[in-house]
């Protein structure tokens, strides 16, 4: 079965005026100058009327109730109430509009590049085990390589795997199987990782010819210094797109499933639970 391709449909934009006022009220707060602005009118406004209700009434009461020698020391005790309350009303809009309201505060941390990275192995190795398939091809060697797999050349697949001989620990190796009815011979791999690029390079993949029209082609390669970003990536992806680069430019697209994902990291921790290392 061939590799296929994915292309992306571009959707029409659409007007502010189209979204909610729930939607566009943040992006207007690019300009929070403009918001605080309004707001220190508005309240202030709010204020003086309150104010000069306050003394209204005030006034009124001193007028109905008091003696004309007192209602000039009501008024001194009425005016340092309100300008007391005033201050601390002062206090809250200057404690308001000293905040920033930009988008910024809102938006998500920016996504960063997956790197290499030693963390460490929260899994047993039962558990891993668990999560693997163990084959002996020769006396003395067992091979450590993702489930519901082979090396066929008949089957297409992308997968890590390790071997250990005895008590030594082989190095890890990535392995590109490709079978189709069209050459590629491809060399170059692209991946598009959480949205990152990452390029991988197969050395020399071998080719051949299968049953009628059908072809194979593939790579399998010890995992160098240089690709353990890419391994630590595949490992810890959310999504990946890998694309097979043919002779003459073909791109063979693939997304990899969740279980492929799960798969790489799998055996990255089992390698390294059993001593193994990426120098």
């Amino acid at each position: 079965m061939a590799l296929f391709a994915v292309t992306s449909v571009p959707c029409m934009a659409q007007s502010e005026d189209d979204y909610d006022e729930s939607i566009r009220m943040p992006i207007r707060r690019l300009h929070p100058e403009r918001e605080r602005e309004k707001a220190r009118q508005k309240l202030q406004q709010e204020l003086d009327a309150k104010n000069k209700k306050q003394q209204a009434d005030d006034d009124a009461w001193s007028d109905d109730n008091q003696s004309p020698g007192k209602k000039r020391d009501n008024r001194r005790v009425v005016g340092k109430v309100a300008q007391s309350q005033s201050s601390a009303d002062r206090s809250l809009i200057d404690e308001l509009l000293n905040k920033d309201y930009s988008l910024v505060e809102y938006l998500p941390p920016e996504p960063k590049r997956p790197v290499w990275q030693d963390d460490p192995i929260v899994e047993s190795e039962s558990e891993l085990l668990s999560q693997v398939s163990k084959s002996s091809p020769q006396t003395g060697t067992t091979r450590y390589m993702p489930r519901d797999v082979t090396m066929a050349s008949t089957e297409n697949a992308f997968y890590a795997y390790f071997t250990t001989s005895g008590s030594r620990v082989e190095p890890l190796r990535l392995r590109v199987q490709y079978y189709a009815d069209d050459p590629l011979q491809f060399n170059d791999i692209l991946f598009e990782i959480n949205g990152f690029d990452y390029n991988y390079r197969a050395i020399s993949p071998r080719r051949g010819k299968g049953t009628g029209r059908m072809i194979w082609e593939e790579s399998d390669q010890v995992v160098q210094r240089g690709d353990k970003d890419l391994l630590y990536a595949l490992s810890h992806a959310n999504w990946v797109r890998m694309s097979l680069v043919g002779a003459d430019g073909t791109k063979h697209v693939k997304m990899l499933t969740e279980k492929q994902i799960q798969d790489f990291y799998s055996i990255l921790q089992l390698y390294r639970l059993m001593g193994g290392r990426l120098d």
